[in-house]
């Protein structure tokens, strides 16, 4: 009996400890799958991103974890990397383009010379002339975008004062205004000192400016220059129509035409579109900052903000 009973004790207990061990096998599969599986779709999808795919989004865990953060964070970087590659392919389309066009323009032209269509004359070279300095400005456009913007340009930051700046700025276009109609006034009495790079800062001011004279003439443009005691503050203010909505979120994009039919100046001159886009990369390189807004009285205002004292620059 007493055997009996050892060996029935002995029996519950080895099924006892073997439904537990089937038990806790089971347990941790489950939990086991439950913690790898987000980890192997983080491998899946980061293999499916460096062959090449940019729309992957993986399913969140339940489980508010790292692994969840993990799997936020990715699903963050694959959509910032689809925005690129899809700005990437539309900056490559905006290149093409604008190359394109002028390229046009002088083989016809000179076909049409060739054929004996059109006379070889001044006015047909200067058509040809005006499109290769078109061609020139874009590529020399590109190029000082690309410097600047990976930080490669070149600055030389010295003390200057931002009433002259826009008083030199405003005599040297005079002729320019007034040909389009527009007059000009400066409103910077008082010194406004900070540290800049004389020749991009003017280059940067010169861009904003012919930007008002393409799309504000003939109204008047105001250029102002003040101290707010953080920093300078120079502002360029037309008196045209101002932005549509779509056009302000956009105005600094490269290649981005608020008219496509006004791409040149009152002097004829042809824009490459990136005027904007460099006044924003050059500002930023210089360590300040540049908005555009609509202002409450009417027109578009561009304003420049420089620091105090302006970091090492290279």
């Amino acid at each position: 009996m007493a055997r009996d009973a050892r060996r029935r004790i002995i029996g519950s207990a080895v099924r006892s400890a073997v439904f537990s061990a089937l038990v806790a096998v089971i347990v941790a599969g489950l939990v086991t799958r439950q913690l790898t599986r987000p980890l192997s779709r983080l491998v899946d999808g980061a293999g499916r991103l460096q062959a090449g795919a940019r729309d992957v989004q993986l399913p969140l865990p339940r489980r508010h974890d790292e692994v969840r953060d993990l799997t936020g964070a990715f699903n963050d970087l694959t959509t910032a990397l689809a925005h690129q590659e899809a700005w990437r392919r539309g900056l490559m389309a905006d290149i093409a383009h604008d190359l394109r066009t002028p390229l046009a323009v002088l083989r016809s032209e000179i076909e049409a010379m060739q054929d004996g269509v059109q006379p070889t004359d001044a006015a047909a070279l200067a058509r040809l002339h005006g499109e290769v300095l078109l061609l020139a400005r874009l590529v020399t456009d590109l190029r000082l975008l690309s410097l600047a913007e990976s930080g490669a340009i070149t600055l030389t930051p010295t003390p200057v004062d931002g009433s002259e700046v826009l008083q030199a700025l405003a005599d040297a276009y005079a002729l320019r205004a007034a040909e389009a109609g527009v007059t000009l006034t400066v409103n910077a009495s008082a010194p406004v000192p900070f540290t800049a790079d004389p020749d991009r800062l003017r280059q940067t001011l010169q861009n904003i400016l012919d930007n008002a004279l393409r799309y504000a003439a003939p109204a008047p443009v105001n250029l102002s220059a003040h101290w707010d005691g953080t920093g300078a503050v120079l502002t360029i203010r037309d008196h045209g129509p101002g932005f549509q909505p779509d056009d302000l979120s956009r105005a600094f994009e490269r290649f981005y035409r608020a008219d496509a039919s006004r791409s040149r100046d009152p002097g004829g001159r042809a824009s490459s579109g990136l005027g904007l886009a460099i006044t924003r990369a050059l500002t930023e390189a210089q360590g300040g900052t540049i908005t555009a807004r609509n202002h409450p009285a009417g027109g578009a205002e561009f304003t420049l903000r420089f620091p105090a004292v302006t970091e090492e620059l290279t």
